[in-house]
Protein backbone atom coordinates (compact mmCIF):
# COMPACT_ATOMS: atom_id res chain seq x y z
CA UNK A 1 0.00 0.00 0.00
CA UNK A 2 2.95 2.44 0.89
CA UNK A 3 4.41 1.51 -2.18
CA UNK A 4 2.13 2.47 -4.33
CA UNK A 5 1.18 5.61 -2.88
CA UNK A 6 4.92 6.45 -3.09
CA UNK A 7 5.29 5.78 -6.78
CA UNK A 8 1.95 7.43 -6.78
CA UNK A 9 3.63 10.48 -5.43
CA UNK A 10 6.81 10.17 -7.35
CA UNK A 11 5.16 10.04 -10.87
CA UNK A 12 3.20 13.47 -10.49
CA UNK A 13 6.25 14.65 -8.86
CA UNK A 14 7.74 13.88 -12.01
CA UNK A 15 4.83 15.26 -14.48
CA UNK A 16 4.64 18.55 -12.35
CA UNK A 17 8.70 18.76 -13.23
CA UNK A 18 8.21 17.74 -16.96
CA UNK A 19 5.29 20.01 -17.21
CA UNK A 20 7.59 23.01 -15.46
CA UNK A 21 10.09 22.60 -17.89
CA UNK A 22 7.94 22.63 -21.36
CA UNK A 23 5.63 25.30 -19.62
CA UNK A 24 6.16 27.66 -22.54
CA UNK A 25 2.72 27.92 -24.84
CA UNK A 26 2.89 30.14 -27.42
CA UNK A 27 -0.24 31.83 -28.02
CA UNK A 28 -2.48 31.86 -31.47
CA UNK A 29 -2.74 35.36 -32.00
CA UNK A 30 1.34 35.49 -31.66
CA UNK A 31 1.91 33.63 -34.80
CA UNK A 32 -0.95 35.60 -36.80
CA UNK A 33 0.39 39.29 -35.68
CA UNK A 34 4.16 38.45 -36.15
CA UNK A 35 3.71 36.50 -39.46
CA UNK A 36 1.15 39.33 -41.09
CA UNK A 37 3.49 41.97 -39.32
CA UNK A 38 6.43 40.71 -41.16
CA UNK A 39 4.79 39.99 -44.46
CA UNK A 40 3.69 43.57 -44.15
CA UNK A 41 6.82 45.73 -43.61
CA UNK A 42 7.95 43.61 -46.85
CA UNK A 43 5.54 44.38 -48.80
CA UNK A 44 5.05 48.34 -47.58
CA UNK A 45 8.94 48.62 -46.96
CA UNK A 46 9.80 47.83 -50.89
CA UNK A 47 7.21 50.20 -51.53
CA UNK A 48 8.06 53.17 -49.62
CA UNK A 49 11.67 53.09 -48.63
CA UNK A 50 12.67 53.46 -52.70
CA UNK A 51 15.63 55.05 -54.02
CA UNK A 52 14.03 57.25 -55.93
CA UNK A 53 11.90 58.69 -52.59
CA UNK A 54 15.41 58.66 -50.92
CA UNK A 55 18.02 58.85 -53.02
CA UNK A 56 20.60 59.19 -50.50
CA UNK A 57 21.67 56.04 -48.92
CA UNK A 58 22.17 56.70 -45.56
CA UNK A 59 19.14 58.70 -45.19
CA UNK A 60 17.22 55.88 -46.69
CA UNK A 61 18.73 53.36 -44.40
CA UNK A 62 17.99 55.29 -41.48
CA UNK A 63 14.65 55.92 -42.34
CA UNK A 64 13.94 52.76 -42.77
CA UNK A 65 15.39 51.42 -39.73
CA UNK A 66 13.25 53.56 -37.75
CA UNK A 67 10.40 52.44 -39.27
CA UNK A 68 10.66 48.74 -38.97
CA UNK A 69 12.20 49.27 -35.49
CA UNK A 70 9.13 51.40 -34.15
CA UNK A 71 6.61 48.80 -35.92
CA UNK A 72 7.72 45.74 -34.26
CA UNK A 73 7.86 47.23 -30.98
CA UNK A 74 4.23 48.28 -31.16
CA UNK A 75 3.93 44.62 -32.27
CA UNK A 76 6.10 43.01 -29.18
CA UNK A 77 4.10 45.37 -26.73
CA UNK A 78 0.65 44.24 -28.32
CA UNK A 79 1.72 40.63 -28.39
CA UNK A 80 2.92 40.80 -24.99
CA UNK A 81 -0.23 42.62 -23.78
CA UNK A 82 -2.60 40.15 -25.03
CA UNK A 83 -0.50 37.07 -23.92
CA UNK A 84 -1.03 38.79 -20.71
CA UNK A 85 -4.80 39.47 -20.86
CA UNK A 86 -5.40 35.78 -22.34
CA UNK A 87 -3.54 34.30 -19.36
CA UNK A 88 -5.52 36.56 -16.75
CA UNK A 89 -9.09 35.37 -18.28
CA UNK A 90 -7.38 31.46 -17.75
CA UNK A 91 -6.61 31.90 -14.57
CA UNK A 92 -2.41 31.23 -15.77
CA UNK A 93 0.42 32.93 -14.55
CA UNK A 94 3.26 33.78 -17.39
CA UNK A 95 6.19 30.72 -16.07
CA UNK A 96 9.79 32.10 -15.79
CA UNK A 97 10.89 29.94 -18.65
CA UNK A 98 8.90 31.68 -21.19
CA UNK A 99 9.65 35.19 -20.20
CA UNK A 100 13.18 34.62 -20.80
CA UNK A 101 12.22 32.48 -24.33
CA UNK A 102 10.50 35.83 -25.00
CA UNK A 103 13.47 38.03 -24.50
CA UNK A 104 15.35 35.70 -26.50
CA UNK A 105 12.55 36.49 -29.46
CA UNK A 106 12.73 40.17 -28.77
CA UNK A 107 16.74 39.72 -29.08
CA UNK A 108 16.66 37.84 -32.29
CA UNK A 109 14.31 40.84 -33.95
CA UNK A 110 16.92 43.79 -32.81
CA UNK A 111 19.35 41.07 -34.55
CA UNK A 112 17.44 41.29 -37.65
CA UNK A 113 17.27 45.22 -37.55
CA UNK A 114 21.01 45.61 -37.09
CA UNK A 115 21.63 43.16 -39.79
CA UNK A 116 19.26 45.07 -41.87
CA UNK A 117 21.17 48.48 -41.39
CA UNK A 118 24.48 47.28 -41.25
CA UNK A 119 23.85 45.60 -45.40
CA UNK A 120 22.65 49.11 -46.26
CA UNK A 121 25.57 50.32 -45.87
CA UNK A 122 28.21 47.67 -46.47
CA UNK A 123 26.28 45.48 -48.86
CA UNK A 124 24.67 41.75 -48.37
CA UNK A 125 21.57 42.67 -49.26
CA UNK A 126 21.08 39.63 -50.93
CA UNK A 127 21.16 37.17 -47.96
CA UNK A 128 18.98 39.51 -46.09
CA UNK A 129 15.58 37.34 -46.77
CA UNK A 130 17.55 33.95 -46.04
CA UNK A 131 18.68 35.10 -43.09
CA UNK A 132 15.66 36.23 -41.66
CA UNK A 133 13.93 32.97 -42.35
CA UNK A 134 16.63 31.41 -40.32
CA UNK A 135 16.94 33.60 -37.39
CA UNK A 136 13.05 33.48 -37.13
CA UNK A 137 13.31 29.99 -37.47
CA UNK A 138 15.90 29.35 -34.88
CA UNK A 139 13.57 31.58 -32.56
CA UNK A 140 10.57 28.95 -33.34
CA UNK A 141 13.00 26.04 -32.66
CA UNK A 142 13.90 27.84 -29.23
CA UNK A 143 10.55 27.84 -27.93
CA UNK A 144 9.88 24.01 -28.98
CA UNK A 145 12.92 23.10 -27.01
CA UNK A 146 10.44 24.13 -23.83
CA UNK A 147 6.70 23.54 -25.41
CA UNK A 148 4.56 20.78 -26.07
CA UNK A 149 3.72 22.32 -29.61
CA UNK A 150 4.90 21.50 -32.58
CA UNK A 151 7.03 24.68 -32.60
CA UNK A 152 10.89 22.90 -33.09
CA UNK A 153 9.70 21.39 -36.24
CA UNK A 154 8.50 24.32 -37.56
CA UNK A 155 11.31 25.87 -36.93
CA UNK A 156 13.31 23.60 -38.28
CA UNK A 157 11.67 24.10 -41.71
CA UNK A 158 12.32 27.81 -41.81
CA UNK A 159 15.85 27.27 -41.30
CA UNK A 160 16.24 24.79 -44.06
CA UNK A 161 14.27 26.67 -46.14
CA UNK A 162 16.87 30.09 -45.46
CA UNK A 163 19.75 27.59 -46.01
CA UNK A 164 18.15 26.39 -49.33
CA UNK A 165 17.44 29.79 -50.50
CA UNK A 166 21.47 30.42 -50.29
CA UNK A 167 22.74 27.31 -51.58
CA UNK A 168 20.41 26.94 -54.84
CA UNK A 169 21.32 30.53 -55.22
CA UNK A 170 17.74 31.80 -55.93
CA UNK A 171 16.91 34.68 -57.78
CA UNK A 172 16.50 37.57 -54.84
CA UNK A 173 13.00 38.42 -56.35
CA UNK A 174 11.80 34.88 -55.64
CA UNK A 175 13.57 35.00 -52.02
CA UNK A 176 11.59 37.78 -51.29
CA UNK A 177 7.71 36.26 -51.97
CA UNK A 178 9.00 33.17 -49.99
CA UNK A 179 9.48 35.46 -47.19
CA UNK A 180 6.59 36.79 -47.50
CA UNK A 181 4.56 33.87 -47.80
CA UNK A 182 5.93 32.23 -45.36
CA UNK A 183 5.41 34.65 -42.60
CA UNK A 184 2.22 35.97 -43.98
CA UNK A 185 0.42 33.00 -44.81
CA UNK A 186 2.68 30.34 -43.16
CA UNK A 187 2.60 31.66 -39.99
CA UNK A 188 -1.79 32.50 -39.57
CA UNK A 189 -1.85 28.70 -40.76
CA UNK A 190 0.30 27.41 -38.22
CA UNK A 191 -0.93 29.44 -35.42
CA UNK A 192 -4.36 27.92 -36.09
CA UNK A 193 -2.82 24.49 -35.56
CA UNK A 194 -0.75 24.67 -32.29
CA UNK A 195 -3.20 23.58 -30.17
CA UNK A 196 -4.98 21.26 -32.70
CA UNK A 197 -3.56 17.81 -31.41
CA UNK A 198 -5.66 15.55 -33.83
CA UNK A 199 -3.16 17.15 -36.14
CA UNK A 200 -0.19 16.35 -34.28
CA UNK A 201 -0.32 13.64 -32.01
CA UNK A 202 1.72 11.10 -34.07
CA UNK A 203 5.22 11.78 -36.14
CA UNK A 204 3.44 10.69 -39.44
CA UNK A 205 0.82 13.61 -38.74
CA UNK A 206 3.17 15.84 -38.47
CA UNK A 207 5.09 15.07 -41.56
CA UNK A 208 2.35 15.08 -43.36
CA UNK A 209 1.52 18.87 -41.72
CA UNK A 210 4.94 19.92 -42.23
CA UNK A 211 4.84 18.95 -46.25
CA UNK A 212 1.50 20.29 -46.38
CA UNK A 213 2.47 23.95 -44.63
CA UNK A 214 5.14 23.72 -47.24
CA UNK A 215 3.36 23.26 -50.38
CA UNK A 216 1.50 26.41 -49.45
CA UNK A 217 3.42 28.77 -48.60
CA UNK A 218 6.06 27.28 -51.96
CA UNK A 219 2.83 27.07 -54.23
CA UNK A 220 2.21 31.10 -54.06
CA UNK A 221 5.46 32.02 -53.91
CA UNK A 222 5.96 30.76 -57.65
CA UNK A 223 2.87 31.61 -58.51
CA UNK A 224 3.92 35.22 -56.84
CA UNK A 225 7.22 35.15 -59.03
CA UNK A 226 6.09 34.42 -62.49
CA UNK A 227 3.63 36.73 -62.18
CA UNK A 228 5.58 39.74 -61.49
CA UNK A 229 8.32 38.30 -64.16
CA UNK A 230 5.81 38.84 -66.62
CA UNK A 231 5.11 42.01 -65.37
CA UNK A 232 8.68 43.33 -65.75
CA UNK A 233 7.91 42.46 -69.84
CA UNK A 234 7.50 46.17 -71.85
CA UNK A 235 4.59 46.47 -74.25
CA UNK A 236 6.34 48.13 -77.08
CA UNK A 237 8.65 46.26 -79.39
CA UNK A 238 12.38 46.78 -79.67
CA UNK A 239 14.70 48.67 -81.76
CA UNK A 240 18.20 49.23 -83.28
CA UNK A 241 20.59 50.88 -80.91
CA UNK A 242 21.24 52.95 -84.53
CA UNK A 243 17.57 53.19 -84.72
CA UNK A 244 17.41 54.92 -80.93
CA UNK A 245 20.12 56.89 -81.50
CA UNK A 246 19.05 58.41 -84.96
CA UNK A 247 16.42 60.12 -82.52
CA UNK A 248 19.02 62.34 -80.88
CA UNK A 249 16.88 64.49 -78.25
CA UNK A 250 13.47 64.13 -79.73
CA UNK A 251 13.20 60.33 -77.58
CA UNK A 252 10.53 62.42 -75.44
CA UNK A 253 9.77 60.44 -72.34
CA UNK A 254 8.01 57.47 -73.79
CA UNK A 255 8.94 53.71 -72.79
CA UNK A 256 11.28 52.65 -75.52
CA UNK A 257 13.18 48.93 -75.66
CA UNK A 258 16.91 49.01 -77.30
CA UNK A 259 18.93 46.29 -78.58
CA UNK A 260 22.40 46.30 -78.15
CA UNK A 261 23.66 43.47 -80.43
CA UNK A 262 26.42 40.83 -79.84
CA UNK A 263 30.04 42.48 -80.17
CA UNK A 264 28.44 46.02 -79.28
CA UNK A 265 31.05 47.86 -77.41
CA UNK A 266 30.01 49.24 -73.84
CA UNK A 267 32.08 51.66 -72.51
CA UNK A 268 32.87 52.04 -68.40
CA UNK A 269 33.79 54.71 -66.97
CA UNK A 270 35.68 53.96 -63.66
CA UNK A 271 36.69 57.07 -61.25
CA UNK A 272 38.83 55.98 -57.99
CA UNK A 273 38.82 58.46 -55.42
CA UNK A 274 40.00 58.37 -51.74
CA UNK A 275 42.71 60.30 -48.93
CA UNK A 276 46.07 58.90 -50.87
CA UNK A 277 44.74 60.17 -54.05
CA UNK A 278 44.73 63.36 -55.73
CA UNK A 279 43.64 64.91 -59.04
CA UNK A 280 41.43 62.79 -61.76
CA UNK A 281 41.53 59.10 -61.33
CA UNK A 282 39.11 58.59 -63.80
CA UNK A 283 39.59 55.58 -67.05
CA UNK A 284 37.39 53.56 -69.61
CA UNK A 285 37.32 50.43 -70.22
CA UNK A 286 35.26 49.11 -73.54
CA UNK A 287 33.49 46.04 -72.22
CA UNK A 288 32.94 43.75 -75.32
CA UNK A 289 28.99 41.91 -75.03
CA UNK A 290 29.16 38.28 -75.99
CA UNK A 291 25.38 38.12 -76.00
CA UNK A 292 22.57 40.21 -77.32
CA UNK A 293 21.07 42.77 -74.36
CA UNK A 294 17.52 44.37 -74.59
CA UNK A 295 16.71 47.60 -72.26
CA UNK A 296 13.96 48.93 -71.57
CA UNK A 297 14.49 53.21 -71.56
CA UNK A 298 11.98 55.60 -70.50
CA UNK A 299 13.78 59.30 -71.93
CA UNK A 300 17.40 58.47 -71.73
CA UNK A 301 17.84 56.50 -68.93
CA UNK A 302 17.33 52.95 -68.62
CA UNK A 303 14.55 51.91 -65.88
CA UNK A 304 16.08 49.08 -64.68
CA UNK A 305 14.51 46.56 -67.09
CA UNK A 306 16.65 43.89 -69.00
CA UNK A 307 16.44 40.93 -71.14
CA UNK A 308 19.39 38.95 -72.18
CA UNK A 309 19.31 37.02 -75.46
CA UNK A 310 15.75 35.14 -75.54
CA UNK A 311 15.12 34.87 -71.62
CA UNK A 312 13.43 36.21 -68.99
CA UNK A 313 13.14 39.83 -68.26
CA UNK A 314 14.69 40.51 -65.50
CA UNK A 315 15.23 43.66 -63.29
CA UNK A 316 18.89 45.24 -62.39
CA UNK A 317 17.93 45.85 -58.93
CA UNK A 318 17.64 41.72 -58.57
CA UNK A 319 19.68 40.37 -60.86
CA UNK A 320 22.98 42.20 -61.52
CA UNK A 321 25.44 40.84 -59.22
CA UNK A 322 28.93 41.75 -58.85
CA UNK A 323 30.44 38.14 -57.95
CA UNK A 324 34.47 37.05 -57.15
CA UNK A 325 35.46 40.73 -56.42
CA UNK A 326 39.58 40.39 -55.57
CA UNK A 327 42.15 43.23 -55.17
CA UNK A 328 46.05 42.57 -55.27
CA UNK A 329 48.77 45.14 -55.26
CA UNK A 330 52.84 44.32 -55.96
CA UNK A 331 55.35 46.27 -55.48
CA UNK A 332 58.67 44.94 -56.67
CA UNK A 333 61.64 46.72 -58.67
CA UNK A 334 61.00 45.40 -62.06
CA UNK A 335 57.40 46.94 -62.48
CA UNK A 336 57.22 49.35 -59.28
CA UNK A 337 53.55 49.82 -57.55
CA UNK A 338 50.85 47.72 -59.29
CA UNK A 339 46.99 47.30 -58.13
CA UNK A 340 44.86 44.35 -60.22
CA UNK A 341 41.12 44.15 -59.72
CA UNK A 342 38.74 41.61 -60.73
CA UNK A 343 35.32 41.49 -61.00
CA UNK A 344 32.89 39.14 -62.15
CA UNK A 345 29.28 40.48 -63.85
CA UNK A 346 26.75 38.13 -63.53
CA UNK A 347 22.95 38.43 -64.64
CA UNK A 348 22.21 34.92 -63.90
CA UNK A 349 19.90 33.47 -61.05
Amino acid sequence: MWSTQASEQIGAIHAMMASGHRSVHMERHTLIIWGLTAAGLILVGTAIFTPERFPVTWVRAISSTIFVATVLALVAYLDFYLMRRKRDLREESISFVQLQVTKVWWLLLGLIVVINLGMNFFGGGYMFYSLVLILMGLALYIHGLFSKQMLSLAGIMMILLGLATISLRLPFSLIEWLTVFCFGLGWPLLGLTLNLSVLTHSWKHRIALTMGWLLLVTAPTIAAYKWSSLREAPATKSITLAEYLQQGEQTGMTEQVVVLASGSTVPLQVEVTGDVLTGSNVTTLPMVLSQPIEIAVKGSKPDGRFRVGDGDWKNFIYNYRLRDFSMVSTLDPKHGPLVKLKLHISTNN
